[in-house]
């Protein structure tokens, strides 16, 4: 299998059920054909990953990363303070409260460049399926096969890069000051940089690095890899890179009736949620994958474009209205449910948090085969995973994490400013089972750009165009 999908196009998609709505999932490369003459003509993709042995190995020996220590935090540095990490066990049971709502959203085609972010829903999928029926859903006929473009995308993880985030805030800024010139929130983030903090309760293998600055009374974190995730992500196997290759294709299949010939990861629609974790306030956004088939969105930002000039209509669009939920969509080796070991298996706590911090409800689960093929779905309820779970709970992570924004809010007393521009960089120790820091004023880590950092945030004047 070549997984260029000549010759397989014909069996991309074959289902049971009715056709549903449109979907805003761009159009497949293989229908343009007699309308060249209309339409600009398009560039053959080039072929660009290593093609792999199907079937893959029955028994897959799991790759350990390989620990690269960290120059800027030797085994000899003595950090002025550190967080030491327990047990999960013994920030079970604590009593730490957790409160959650969107507040805005936002597509981006590259979360390191705000001039292409746009306030609207173009790149939000919406399901094919209704998750209601479960029985229907399972009784299906389908036949994806997962591997179809693949040799013409080498799925890359999404820059850290905080600017997506930042261009939304710059935008509803006046929304988010007090009187005195400061934020209303207290840490500003990626979904992905709170799971990271939360997954070092039994992290034993991978270390990372998280810059931190407080601008205007608020803590901006930015994830800075370390030798050993960049080793992770840059040292995959073939195999390792079709897998990930499969998840993002999925996508395609449960959200398009006519998938494209290979997905567009990098074209991403984001929720920005505000939790409230104890005494602290988070901002962050959270990537989404797709949402339910009945769901009604209200796009706010055409509403505002013909009412700007109405005063009773000047903050509409500061707020998501929405009749519907949102879905996390996954990839499994297995057959059925029954072949998850929900119990144990620390991957589904990774799971669990990225859908807790979104308050998402349920997972989509596609089971393939070892040829990449899904021939069963299945929805899975999140509260059904932290039910069964035995080797963490909700409370030890949300415990860690109210521990740690409390150890950020003692170390940092001086806003950026304030402080000679001081990034302070926090790093996790997995041997050592330990959060240390050290600050710098190095350019490279000074990640808020100027154009952030110059605005006018003491303005109270109306930001919507």
């Amino acid at each position: 299998m070549d997984g260029t999908g000549r010759g397989k196009l014909s069996r991309q998609v074959k289902f049971t059920l009715q056709k549903n709505i449109e979907t805003p999932c761009p159009p497949s490369l293989s229908i343009l054909k007699d309308e060249t003459s209309k339409k600009k003509h398009h560039r053959k993709p080039e072929i660009v990953s290593v093609d792999i042995t199907l079937p893959l190995p029955t028994a897959m020996e799991h790759r350990m990363p390989i620990f690269i220590p960290c120059d800027q935090f030797p085994a000899n540095y003595i950090s002025p303070t550190t967080l030491s990490i327990l047990h999960w066990s013994k920030y079970h049971g604590r009593n730490i409260s957790f409160y959650l709502k969107d507040i805005g959203y936002f597509s981006t085609a590259d979360r390191s460049d705000a001039n292409r972010c746009r306030e609207d829903f173009r790149y939000l999928k919406r399901l094919r399926y209704n998750l209601d029926d479960v029985r229907q859903i399972k009784q299906m006929n389908i036949e994806f096969d997962l591997n179809i473009g693949s040799a013409y995308l080498n799925p890359a993880e999404p820059s850290t890069s905080l600017d997506a985030l930042l261009w939304w805030i710059n935008r509803h800024r006046t929304s988010l000051m007090d009187n005195k010139g400061r934020f209303t929130f207290d840490f500003v983030a990626w979904r992905g940089t709170i799971r990271k903090i939360m997954s070092s309760l039994f992290n034993n293998d991978t270390d990372w690095r998280i810059g931190v600055i407080r601008f205007r009374g608020a803590y901006f974190l930015h994830v800075f890899h370390t030798d050993t995730e960049l080793g992770v992500e840059f040292g995959q196997t073939p195999i390792e890179k079709r897998m990930c290759y499969w998840g993002h294709k999925f996508e395609d299949y449960l959200c398009s009736e006519t998938p494209p010939l290979f997905p567009s990861p990098k074209k991403l629609f984001s929720l920005v949620n505000l939790a409230t974790l104890g005494v602290h306030t988070l901002l962050y956004g959270s990537e989404i994958d797709a949402c339910t088939q009945d769901s009604v969105f209200n796009d706010e930002n055409i509403c505002q474009k013909s009412t700007r000039n109405h005063n009773d209509n000047k903050n509409s669009n500061t707020k998501l209205k929405k009749k519907g939920t949102f879905v996390e969509i996954k990839v499994v080796y297995a057959e059925n449910m029954l072949d998850l070991h929900t119990t144990t298996a620390r991957k589904y706590a990774k799971w669990w948090s990225q859908c807790f911090l979104t308050g998402i409800e349920q997972i989509l689960l596609g089971f393939r085969d070892d040829h990449g093929v899904v021939r069963q779905i299945q929805p899975l309820l999140i509260k059904d995973i932290e039910t069964r779970a035995r080797t963490w709970s909700s409370s030890s992570f949300l415990g860690f994490l109210n521990e740690f924004c409390a150890f950020v809010r003692k170390t940092i007393t001086k806003d950026y400013f304030d402080d000679e521009k001081t990034v302070y960089l926090f790093y996790f120790s997995p041997q050592e089972k330990k959060i240390k820091w050290r600050t710098t004023t190095e350019a490279t880590y000074q990640f808020l750009p100027d154009w952030f950092t110059s605005q006018d945030f003491s303005s109270s004047e109306e930001l919507m165009k």
